[in-house]
Parts: structure tokens; sequence; C-alpha cells
């Protein structure tokens, strides 16, 4: 049988003439028996042949004679009574399973493709092994018991078209499927990798016995370490190259018709896999020999590349994350590895910088206008909070408005009281300045602030709304000298004259009855103020505030009748129950302020309590409403219902 190989190719028995010579140096036992190399090959000189057939003959012989022992470190060979080396590992080996052999292999199979570049997934049987997300490539190895193939021309194992294209669930299909990776065994190549790992368990077995390593010689436990890291490494190669079937996504009708292109890895050796513990490297590099997975180098998508290829068409708005996950959905596209995020953040800059698209990140929009884009995102992340927007669709932020005013206060004193007023929607902080100086103090967005003043004063007012937007304003209070014949006026504003002065605000204070009746003369000939009568026509804005708890609680209960009404709250409620300490400050809707007000009313309503509050109700109509009118009747109505002891009511005016 050992000579076959060599007859046909025309030569004498070589392995005949090798053992035979062996043999019989081998029948004189003792420590004389055997021959060594040097006189192996006189002893087989031969004219017209090569005596390097005595290397190889005798090299194949060792692998499969049971018998013979052939010593590296001596260089003696010779046949023995017991069996050698070979014929113990071969006893071993009938004794290993074929499923103890295939455990050994996906072990060191999921080594070998552990998580690199991709996400592993191990021997997926099911879709709902897989999950439908676009966070990660995952790399599926089917477990060799459930499909294998025998030829490159195959289409996907059905267990691979079944992942490929459902999620597990019933009637739910896969949407992220261009991050699946798909790896098969050779059918061939496997039978290969089961008896190597065969071979090499029967070698860990017998060298984990110390009672038949005794049974051994020195030279063969050598021996038999020696063929151990021999055979690991034949066994990785024997795996790597039967898990060499890859299939990735791609949109070709003709070599890809199930989406599911077929790529035969190459073959390695052992140069390729020694040294080398995991194998994704030998993927990632066919899919970007494939252009599948873009290089390292690649420059960032151009943004024309984003609106034709990826951006779907008549898709007005998609949000950064939803554009990230177009790469995980559309087969057609590139892979996008974890590397390609920083270069996809400068295409959405590039993009933004050239006017292809727009960007809302919350209430800030970003648009390139005629002078240029004023300025980009600090840092750009793939959330649903960052949306991208077609040219067009998105309009050019209006300016901040701050509504601010300060009123002088009369008094005989050289010092006068002035109250300052502001109102900055949607600010997140405020810092107020007298004369270029801050005043101290928390502000809220909605508030006011008193103070005296000698003479005519600047009072500004910053806004902050957050990622770097401020917006500011400023108004002035002035004392004005009576005797010049310019009256002081409640908003700082020049009248023509001092009896043309009229008061555009009003606070009135006391109990409801009392508020209201003083409201209702403002429109009646009894109103005087200095020498002219002056009647209001209309109110612009109204506010009711009070600040003790049992006013406080009762003017909760009119806010469902208020419902109808533009109304704002602004309310600040420390309280302290107990070991509860709690503090709310609420600026905006009434219907925001109602999942905070069972939870304030129960710890008002405690025994032990003690607290400091204030609440108070903002009326802006959008057109003067007039002091007898519905409105003015519904909101006196409210207050009746529960009437509190003390409020505050301030409305502002027309004439």
């Amino acid at each position: 049988l050992q000579d076959a190989e060599w007859l046909a190719a025309g030569k004498p028995p070589f392995s005949t003439w090798v053992a035979r010579t062996i043999f019989l140096h081998s029948i004189n036992q003792g420590i004389a028996a055997g021959i060594r190399r040097p006189e192996l090959n006189l002893s087989l000189l031969t004219p017209g042949l090569d005596i390097g057939f005595v290397d190889t003959a005798l090299e194949r012989l060792s692998t499969v004679a049971w018998y013979l022992e052939n010593d590296a470190i001596t260089s003696i060979a010779r046949f023995k009574e017991e069996p050698s080396i070979n014929k113990i590992i071969a006893e071993e080996k009938a004794q290993i399973g074929i499923a103890e052999a295939k455990d050994d292999l996906r072990s060191r199979r999921d080594t070998i493709f552990a998580n690199r570049h991709f996400t592993l997934i191990s021997a997926p049987e099911s879709p709902a092994e897989v999950d439908d997300v676009a966070d990660s490539i995952a790399l599926c190895v089917i477990d060799f018991n459930e499909a294998t193939i025998s030829a490159t021309t195959e289409g996907p194992p059905p267990v691979v078209e079944q992942i490929f294209h459902n999620t597990g669930e019933s009637g739910k299909f896969r949407t992220c499927r261009n991050r699946l990776l798909f790896l098969v065994a050779n059918k061939q190549e496997l039978e290969r990798a089961i008896d190597n790992a065969r071979e090499y368990r029967a070698m860990q077995n017998i060298l984990n016995s110390p009672n038949r390593l005794q049974d051994l010689s020195e030279s063969q436990q050598q021996q038999l370490k020696q063929k151990k890291g021999i055979l690991d490494l034949a066994v990785r190669i024997s795996l790597t190259n039967a898990y060499r079937h890859l299939f990735y996504p791609a949109s070709d009708s003709v070599k890809a018709a199930k989406g599911l292109m077929h790529y035969p890895l190459p073959a390695q050796d052992s140069s390729e896999v020694k040294g080398k513990s995991n194998q994704q490297d030998v993927i990632l590099k066919a899919l970007k020999d494939c252009q599948k997975i873009r290089a390292e180098d690649a420059p960032a998508y151009a943004p024309a590349y984003i609106l034709q290829k990826v951006w779907l068409a008549g898709l007005t708005h998609w949000s950064t994350k939803a554009m990230r996950e177009a790469f995980a959905k559309d087969i057609g596209l590139n892979i996008f590895l974890d590397a390609e995020v920083a270069k996809l953040r400068d295409t959405i800059r590039q993009g933004l910088q050239a006017g292809q698209w727009d960007l809302q990140v919350g209430e800030r929009v970003y648009i390139k206008t005629d002078d240029g884009l004023l300025s980009l995102p600090d840092s750009l992340e793939f959330s649903e909070r960052m949306v991208l927007y077609r040219r067009g669709i998105l309009e050019a932020p209006k300016p901040r408005e701050i509504e601010f005013s300060a009123q002088v206060m009369s008094s005989t004193e050289s010092v006068k009281p002035v109250r300052v007023r502001w109102k900055a929607q949607g600010a997140l902080g405020v810092k107020l300045y007298l004369g270029g100086n801050l005043v101290g103090g928390e502000f809220r967005p909605s508030d006011e602030y008193e103070t005296e003043i000698a003479h005519s004063s600047t009072f500004k007012i910053i806004a902050d709304y957050g990622n770097g937007e401020v917006a500011e304003a400023e108004t002035q209070a002035k004392i004005v000298v009576y005797g010049t014949l310019t009256p002081s006026t409640a908003r700082g504003e020049e009248p023509g004259g001092i009896f043309q002065s009229k008061p555009l605000e009003f606070d009135l204070d006391g109990s409801p009855n009392v508020v209201f009746n003083e409201l209702s003369e403002l429109t009646s000939q009894r109103w005087r103020y200095r020498i002219h009568d002056y009647k209001v026509k209309g109110i612009t804005y109204l506010d009711l505030s009070v600040s003790q708890v049992m006013d406080y609680r009762r003017l909760m209960t009119a806010l469902p009748l208020l419902m109808k009404l533009p109304m704002q709250i602004d309310q600040t409620a420390t309280i302290t129950a107990g070991e509860q300490f709690v503090r709310l400050e609420y600026q905006g809707p009434v219907r925001g302020f109602q999942s905070f007000q069972a939870a304030v009313s129960t710890l008002l309503g405690s025994a032990d309590v003690k607290a400091d509050v204030s609440l108070k109700l903002e009326f802006e109509f959008s057109s003067p409403v007039s002091p007898d009118g519905t409105e003015i009747g519904t909101i006196k109505q409210a207050l009746n219902r529960n009437p509190v002891d003390r409020v505050n009511l301030t409305v502002k005016v027309t004439y």
C-alpha cells in the first residue's frame, strides 16, 4: 500500500526497501539493535537513484508502521516488539467518538471567530436567536450539524435564508439585513477537521494519564508532546479551512438572487494560521476585497451620495439615528463598521455647510442662509433628537423675544422704588444687570425684581436658551423732574406733556370682591388720576397671585374652571412636612402643572406642614377684553366658588 504511489510514478518500491533494511538490522535485539540514518543511506545506495528517497519513505512509514521507532535524537530506526507511539495514539483515537470531537471543534470555533470586528452569533438555529437591530455587524457561524456545503456553487442553506429574511416573530420580516454575515462549513474539510480533532484528543488523554505515561519511554513521551503541538495547529488549519463559505448581503439579481452572495474564503496554511488567535481578520479582508466594506483610508461619504443612494425618495426628514440605521437595512449599501461613525459625522457637517440639508436639534435649527451657516452643533450624535430635513422645509428661527419693562413707582422721596418685570419664554436661566452691574440672586424665565434708584437707570436682561444661544433686552427706568414739565411715566416713555400721562398698569390688592370692584371702576368716570378722568377700554393682560397656604389651595381648585382661557402658571412652593422637604418651581401651561398638583396638595394637607408658597395665574389676551366682559366675568366667578382671603390683581390696560 505504501509503495503504490512510488510504483504509480514509475519508481522502485522505496518503502519496502527501507522497511526491509531496518527490519534486518532490528533482529539483533539489545542496545545495538536498529540502524542509524547514515548507515541506512549507505545500505540503500543505488546507481541512478537520488538517495533523498530514504528520508521521504522513512517519514511516511513512521506515521503508519505501529512497531517502527524512528528516534529523532539518536537518528536510529528500528522495529520493536512493543508498539510505537503511533500505535498507542491510534488505539486511543478509536475510543474517541465523533460527537466528542465535534464538541472540541465547537469550542475552538467560538474562540477562533470570537468578537473582534463583528459580533459572533454561534450556531443559531432559528431567526429568533439573531436580533433585528442596527447596533453591530453579526457573524452567524452555522453549526456543522445544522448545515454544510459541498461545492462553491451552492446557494445559502435553508437555515441561512430563514434567518436572513425573518425575525422569528409571527408575520414579521427582518429589516436590518445588511448587518448579517454567515459562515457555513465545507463537508469534506469538516471530515478532515473531525479526524484531526479525534487524534488530538487521543494525545491529550494519554498525556493527562500518569499511569499511561509510565509505560512510555522518555523518547516516546517527547515524540508525543511534539506530535500534540503539530496536531494542535493542524486542527486549527483544518477548522478554518472547513468554515470557508461566507455569505454576505448583496443587491445582485443574478449572482445573489436571494440577497446573499456566496464567497469562498481562500484556503489557509500553517504560515497564515500560526500566531493568529482570531480569524475575523480574514473575513474582514475578504469583504474589503469584495468592496462590501470600505477601506480604512476611504474618505467620508459625499452628501450627494447620501441624498441619491441612502436617503429614501419622498422622505422629507429623518433623524441622524435613522440615517445610520439605513446602512443596516439596505443590502445595496456598504456594511457600516464602527470606524465609519466619525466619517458619517463629517458627512453630516459637510451637508450642512454646503446647504444639502438642514438640521433641527430640539427647538434649535441649523440652516445655511444666503449669509452662510451661522454655526454648527458642538457635537453630533446619532439619536432621535437630531433630525435632518431636506432643503426648503425648515424655516430660519425667529429672533427670541423678551418682554421687559421697568416701572418707576410714585414716591415723595428722592430715591424712587422701581419694579422690573420680564418674560423670556423658553429660557433656561436669566441674569439681570443694573447700570452694567450684575444683580445678585437667582431669577426665573418669567419673574420680577424690585429695587430703588436715585436717578434714571438702565436695566438689562440676558436670557440663556442653552446650546450657546442667548438673547438680551434693555429698558430704562426714568426719573423725571416735574419742574421741567416732563412727568415720570409708568414705563419710562417720553410723553408729550404732564397732562397726557396715563397709567398702563394697575396693581390691586385685597379680597376678590374688593379687587374686582376696583377693576370695574376703571371703566367709569369715578376713577380719577390727578386732574383728568380716564376711562379704560380694554385689558390686555391680567394676573392673580396669592402667597398664603390656604389661599394657595383654594386658588388651585379654580384651575379646572379656567382651562378655556389662555392661562399660564407661575408658582413656587417650599414645603417641610416631618422629614420630607420639597421645593417646586413651575412656569408654564396649566396642563403641565396638573401632574404636580395632586402631590403638592397632599403635602400641604399634612398635619405638621410648614410651607412658603406663591401661586400666580397669568392671562394674556390676544386682543384687549372689556373689564366687564365675559373673560373677566369667568375669572371672577371661578374665584367666588371657593374665595381666597387675599389676592393681588395686576392688569395692563389700553385706553
